[in-house]
Protein backbone atom coordinates (compact mmCIF):
# COMPACT_ATOMS: atom_id res chain seq x y z
CA UNK A 1 0.00 0.00 0.00
CA UNK A 2 1.60 3.24 -1.12
CA UNK A 3 1.65 6.26 1.12
CA UNK A 4 0.95 9.48 -0.81
CA UNK A 5 -0.22 12.95 0.02
CA UNK A 6 -3.96 13.56 -0.04
CA UNK A 7 -5.67 16.62 -1.54
CA UNK A 8 -9.27 17.65 -2.12
CA UNK A 9 -9.22 16.97 -5.83
CA UNK A 10 -10.69 18.44 -7.96
CA UNK A 11 -11.64 21.42 -5.71
CA UNK A 12 -8.10 22.73 -5.25
CA UNK A 13 -9.22 26.39 -5.19
CA UNK A 14 -11.67 25.98 -2.28
CA UNK A 15 -10.80 26.33 1.39
CA UNK A 16 -12.29 23.24 3.03
CA UNK A 17 -12.54 21.52 6.38
CA UNK A 18 -13.85 17.98 6.74
CA UNK A 19 -14.28 15.87 9.89
CA UNK A 20 -15.44 12.27 9.79
CA UNK A 21 -15.81 9.38 12.24
CA UNK A 22 -16.29 5.69 11.40
CA UNK A 23 -17.38 2.65 13.36
CA UNK A 24 -17.02 -0.98 12.27
CA UNK A 25 -18.42 -3.47 14.84
CA UNK A 26 -16.46 -6.57 15.79
CA UNK A 27 -16.36 -9.58 13.49
CA UNK A 28 -14.33 -12.79 13.27
CA UNK A 29 -10.65 -12.75 12.31
CA UNK A 30 -9.59 -15.17 9.54
CA UNK A 31 -6.04 -16.16 8.59
CA UNK A 32 -4.61 -16.55 5.08
CA UNK A 33 -6.27 -19.98 4.88
CA UNK A 34 -9.64 -18.32 5.61
CA UNK A 35 -9.85 -20.11 8.97
CA UNK A 36 -11.10 -18.54 12.20
CA UNK A 37 -8.77 -18.57 15.21
CA UNK A 38 -11.25 -17.41 17.85
CA UNK A 39 -10.21 -13.76 17.62
CA UNK A 40 -12.45 -10.82 16.82
CA UNK A 41 -11.87 -7.20 15.96
CA UNK A 42 -13.65 -3.93 15.24
CA UNK A 43 -12.51 -0.41 14.48
CA UNK A 44 -13.26 3.21 15.31
CA UNK A 45 -11.68 6.06 13.35
CA UNK A 46 -11.57 9.84 13.59
CA UNK A 47 -10.41 11.74 10.51
CA UNK A 48 -9.85 15.39 9.69
CA UNK A 49 -8.77 17.26 6.55
CA UNK A 50 -8.00 20.93 5.97
CA UNK A 51 -7.14 22.66 2.71
CA UNK A 52 -6.23 26.36 2.73
CA UNK A 53 -5.49 28.08 -0.61
CA UNK A 54 -3.29 31.17 -0.18
CA UNK A 55 -2.83 32.22 -3.82
CA UNK A 56 -5.38 31.90 -6.63
CA UNK A 57 -5.16 33.41 -10.12
CA UNK A 58 -7.01 32.59 -13.32
CA UNK A 59 -5.09 31.41 -16.36
CA UNK A 60 -6.36 33.52 -19.32
CA UNK A 61 -5.83 30.77 -21.90
CA UNK A 62 -7.50 27.78 -20.23
CA UNK A 63 -9.76 29.80 -17.88
CA UNK A 64 -8.65 27.45 -15.09
CA UNK A 65 -7.09 28.49 -11.77
CA UNK A 66 -3.42 28.73 -10.91
CA UNK A 67 -3.47 27.89 -7.20
CA UNK A 68 -1.19 27.37 -4.22
CA UNK A 69 -2.53 25.73 -1.06
CA UNK A 70 -1.55 24.17 2.24
CA UNK A 71 -3.09 20.77 2.96
CA UNK A 72 -3.28 18.90 6.26
CA UNK A 73 -4.80 15.51 7.03
CA UNK A 74 -4.90 13.26 10.09
CA UNK A 75 -6.55 9.89 10.77
CA UNK A 76 -6.59 7.97 14.05
CA UNK A 77 -7.84 4.40 14.29
CA UNK A 78 -8.55 2.40 17.43
CA UNK A 79 -8.56 -1.31 16.58
CA UNK A 80 -10.75 -3.10 19.11
CA UNK A 81 -9.16 -6.55 19.11
CA UNK A 82 -10.01 -9.54 21.28
CA UNK A 83 -7.93 -12.74 21.52
CA UNK A 84 -5.51 -11.43 18.87
CA UNK A 85 -1.78 -11.00 19.53
CA UNK A 86 0.29 -8.01 18.41
CA UNK A 87 2.06 -10.39 16.00
CA UNK A 88 -1.20 -10.44 14.03
CA UNK A 89 -2.60 -6.93 14.41
CA UNK A 90 -1.87 -3.59 16.07
CA UNK A 91 -4.17 -1.85 18.56
CA UNK A 92 -4.02 1.73 17.22
CA UNK A 93 -2.78 3.72 14.22
CA UNK A 94 -2.10 7.36 13.45
CA UNK A 95 -1.56 8.83 9.98
CA UNK A 96 -0.89 12.58 9.71
CA UNK A 97 0.31 14.66 6.77
CA UNK A 98 1.05 18.28 5.93
CA UNK A 99 2.22 19.64 2.62
CA UNK A 100 2.31 22.29 -0.07
CA UNK A 101 0.04 21.87 -3.12
CA UNK A 102 0.36 23.62 -6.49
CA UNK A 103 -2.11 23.39 -9.39
CA UNK A 104 -1.30 24.98 -12.77
CA UNK A 105 -2.85 24.67 -16.27
CA UNK A 106 -0.27 24.04 -18.99
CA UNK A 107 -2.71 24.05 -21.94
CA UNK A 108 -6.49 24.24 -22.49
CA UNK A 109 -6.73 20.45 -21.99
CA UNK A 110 -3.89 19.70 -19.56
CA UNK A 111 -2.99 20.75 -16.01
CA UNK A 112 -0.24 19.78 -13.61
CA UNK A 113 -0.65 19.11 -9.88
CA UNK A 114 2.43 18.94 -7.67
CA UNK A 115 2.79 18.29 -3.94
CA UNK A 116 5.59 18.16 -1.40
CA UNK A 117 5.21 17.39 2.27
CA UNK A 118 5.92 15.18 5.25
CA UNK A 119 3.84 12.44 6.84
CA UNK A 120 3.73 10.55 10.13
CA UNK A 121 2.63 6.88 10.02
CA UNK A 122 2.86 5.27 13.44
CA UNK A 123 1.27 2.88 15.90
CA UNK A 124 3.34 4.14 18.84
CA UNK A 125 1.69 7.37 19.90
CA UNK A 126 3.78 7.59 23.07
CA UNK A 127 7.04 7.17 21.18
CA UNK A 128 6.83 9.32 18.06
CA UNK A 129 10.16 9.56 16.23
CA UNK A 130 11.64 10.29 12.80
CA UNK A 131 11.66 6.52 12.16
CA UNK A 132 7.92 6.73 11.50
CA UNK A 133 8.00 9.81 9.26
CA UNK A 134 8.15 10.01 5.47
CA UNK A 135 9.19 12.76 3.10
CA UNK A 136 6.72 12.57 0.24
CA UNK A 137 5.63 14.39 -2.87
CA UNK A 138 4.52 13.91 -6.42
CA UNK A 139 3.63 15.30 -9.82
CA UNK A 140 0.38 14.49 -11.60
CA UNK A 141 -0.47 15.42 -15.20
CA UNK A 142 -4.25 15.80 -15.50
CA UNK A 143 -6.14 15.59 -18.79
CA UNK A 144 -9.47 17.47 -18.93
CA UNK A 145 -11.15 15.20 -21.47
CA UNK A 146 -14.65 16.65 -21.07
CA UNK A 147 -16.37 18.98 -18.63
CA UNK A 148 -17.26 16.01 -16.44
CA UNK A 149 -14.23 13.74 -16.98
CA UNK A 150 -10.67 14.23 -15.75
CA UNK A 151 -7.92 11.65 -15.65
CA UNK A 152 -4.25 11.82 -14.85
CA UNK A 153 -0.96 9.96 -14.56
CA UNK A 154 2.24 10.86 -12.80
CA UNK A 155 4.69 9.81 -10.15
CA UNK A 156 4.82 9.93 -6.35
CA UNK A 157 8.02 9.84 -4.33
CA UNK A 158 8.62 8.83 -0.72
CA UNK A 159 11.11 6.97 1.43
CA UNK A 160 8.82 4.17 2.62
CA UNK A 161 11.48 1.61 1.63
CA UNK A 162 14.16 3.42 3.61
CA UNK A 163 15.41 5.37 0.58
CA UNK A 164 13.78 7.74 -1.97
CA UNK A 165 11.71 5.79 -4.48
CA UNK A 166 9.40 6.77 -7.35
CA UNK A 167 5.99 5.10 -7.65
CA UNK A 168 3.34 5.42 -10.38
CA UNK A 169 0.37 7.62 -9.52
CA UNK A 170 -3.07 7.66 -11.14
CA UNK A 171 -6.14 9.89 -10.96
CA UNK A 172 -9.67 9.61 -12.35
CA UNK A 173 -12.79 11.71 -11.78
CA UNK A 174 -16.10 11.31 -13.62
CA UNK A 175 -19.44 12.83 -12.64
CA UNK A 176 -22.91 13.61 -13.91
CA UNK A 177 -24.74 16.47 -12.19
CA UNK A 178 -28.37 17.47 -11.84
CA UNK A 179 -31.17 16.10 -9.70
CA UNK A 180 -29.73 12.63 -10.30
CA UNK A 181 -25.97 12.46 -9.85
CA UNK A 182 -23.35 9.82 -10.55
CA UNK A 183 -19.70 9.97 -9.55
CA UNK A 184 -16.61 7.76 -9.75
CA UNK A 185 -13.30 9.04 -8.42
CA UNK A 186 -9.93 7.56 -7.62
CA UNK A 187 -6.70 9.08 -6.38
CA UNK A 188 -5.57 7.77 -3.01
CA UNK A 189 -8.99 6.38 -2.10
CA UNK A 190 -11.81 5.03 -4.29
CA UNK A 191 -15.37 6.35 -4.27
CA UNK A 192 -18.40 5.54 -6.43
CA UNK A 193 -21.85 6.99 -5.82
CA UNK A 194 -25.33 7.40 -7.28
CA UNK A 195 -27.37 10.23 -5.75
CA UNK A 196 -30.70 11.99 -5.92
CA UNK A 197 -31.48 15.48 -4.55
CA UNK A 198 -34.67 16.54 -2.75
CA UNK A 199 -36.27 19.83 -1.76
CA UNK A 200 -34.31 22.03 -4.19
CA UNK A 201 -31.01 20.42 -3.31
CA UNK A 202 -31.26 20.78 0.47
CA UNK A 203 -31.21 17.00 0.94
CA UNK A 204 -29.34 14.27 -0.88
CA UNK A 205 -29.61 10.49 -0.69
CA UNK A 206 -26.76 8.41 -2.12
CA UNK A 207 -25.80 4.81 -2.64
CA UNK A 208 -22.03 4.72 -2.24
CA UNK A 209 -19.12 2.31 -2.43
CA UNK A 210 -15.71 3.27 -1.07
CA UNK A 211 -12.28 1.81 -0.36
CA UNK A 212 -9.62 3.33 1.88
CA UNK A 213 -7.16 2.43 4.60
CA UNK A 214 -4.30 3.33 6.91
CA UNK A 215 -0.65 2.28 7.15
CA UNK A 216 1.88 2.34 9.98
CA UNK A 217 5.66 2.06 9.90
CA UNK A 218 6.65 -0.36 12.66
CA UNK A 219 8.87 -3.31 13.59
CA UNK A 220 8.21 -7.03 13.71
CA UNK A 221 10.80 -9.65 14.68
CA UNK A 222 13.41 -6.85 14.81
CA UNK A 223 12.72 -5.94 11.15
CA UNK A 224 11.20 -2.77 9.76
CA UNK A 225 7.78 -3.45 8.23
CA UNK A 226 4.56 -1.68 7.22
CA UNK A 227 1.30 -2.60 8.93
CA UNK A 228 -1.63 -2.24 6.52
CA UNK A 229 -5.29 -1.88 7.49
CA UNK A 230 -7.49 -1.47 4.40
CA UNK A 231 -11.24 -1.79 4.06
CA UNK A 232 -14.09 -1.47 1.55
CA UNK A 233 -17.68 -0.56 2.36
CA UNK A 234 -21.02 0.01 0.66
CA UNK A 235 -23.97 1.85 2.13
CA UNK A 236 -26.71 4.46 2.07
CA UNK A 237 -25.62 8.05 2.67
CA UNK A 238 -28.19 10.72 3.60
CA UNK A 239 -26.80 14.25 3.50
CA UNK A 240 -28.22 17.59 4.66
CA UNK A 241 -27.00 20.91 3.24
CA UNK A 242 -27.42 23.50 6.00
CA UNK A 243 -26.30 26.25 3.63
CA UNK A 244 -23.96 26.65 0.64
CA UNK A 245 -20.92 26.07 2.86
CA UNK A 246 -21.96 23.54 5.51
CA UNK A 247 -23.21 19.96 5.12
CA UNK A 248 -23.81 17.03 7.48
CA UNK A 249 -23.83 13.38 6.43
CA UNK A 250 -23.98 9.83 7.72
CA UNK A 251 -23.51 6.40 6.18
CA UNK A 252 -25.14 3.13 7.19
CA UNK A 253 -23.96 0.03 5.38
CA UNK A 254 -21.73 -3.01 5.28
CA UNK A 255 -17.96 -3.47 5.42
CA UNK A 256 -17.48 -6.11 2.75
CA UNK A 257 -13.71 -6.41 3.24
CA UNK A 258 -11.16 -5.45 5.92
CA UNK A 259 -7.64 -6.80 5.49
CA UNK A 260 -4.95 -6.44 8.17
CA UNK A 261 -1.38 -7.58 7.60
CA UNK A 262 2.31 -6.81 8.01
CA UNK A 263 4.23 -6.09 4.81
CA UNK A 264 7.98 -6.05 4.26
CA UNK A 265 9.48 -2.70 3.33
CA UNK A 266 10.74 -4.01 0.00
CA UNK A 267 9.93 -3.18 -3.61
CA UNK A 268 8.71 -6.70 -4.29
CA UNK A 269 6.28 -6.65 -1.37
CA UNK A 270 4.78 -3.33 -2.47
CA UNK A 271 4.14 -4.29 -6.10
CA UNK A 272 3.49 -8.05 -5.93
CA UNK A 273 0.63 -8.74 -3.57
CA UNK A 274 -0.59 -12.07 -2.26
CA UNK A 275 -3.94 -13.48 -3.39
CA UNK A 276 -5.28 -13.71 0.18
CA UNK A 277 -4.44 -11.70 3.30
CA UNK A 278 -5.55 -12.11 6.92
CA UNK A 279 -8.91 -10.38 7.20
CA UNK A 280 -12.10 -9.90 9.16
CA UNK A 281 -15.46 -11.27 8.10
CA UNK A 282 -18.26 -9.02 6.87
CA UNK A 283 -19.51 -6.48 9.39
CA UNK A 284 -21.72 -3.42 9.60
CA UNK A 285 -20.40 0.05 8.78
CA UNK A 286 -21.43 3.42 10.21
CA UNK A 287 -19.98 6.89 9.75
CA UNK A 288 -20.84 10.52 10.43
CA UNK A 289 -19.24 13.57 8.87
CA UNK A 290 -19.33 17.33 8.60
CA UNK A 291 -17.89 19.38 5.73
CA UNK A 292 -17.39 23.12 5.57
CA UNK A 293 -16.18 25.07 2.56
CA UNK A 294 -15.39 28.75 2.48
Amino acid sequence: MLLVFLVFLPNIVLAQIEIKSEYIPKSSYKDIDNKKNGGTGGMKTLQGKIQLPFSIKKDPISNRPIAWAIGMEASYASLENKNLSTNLILSEMLNAQVGLIHFRPISPKWSILSTIGVGLYTSKLRKISFDYMLIQGGVLFIRHTQKNIDWGVGAAINNALGYPMLFPSFYFDWKLTGKYQFKVSFYDDFLASASVDFNDGKYRLSLIGMANGLSSLTEKDSKKVIFVNRYSSVGIKPEVFINKSLSLSMVCGVTVMREVFFQKRTLKALFFEDDVYPHFSTSAYFSMGVKYGF
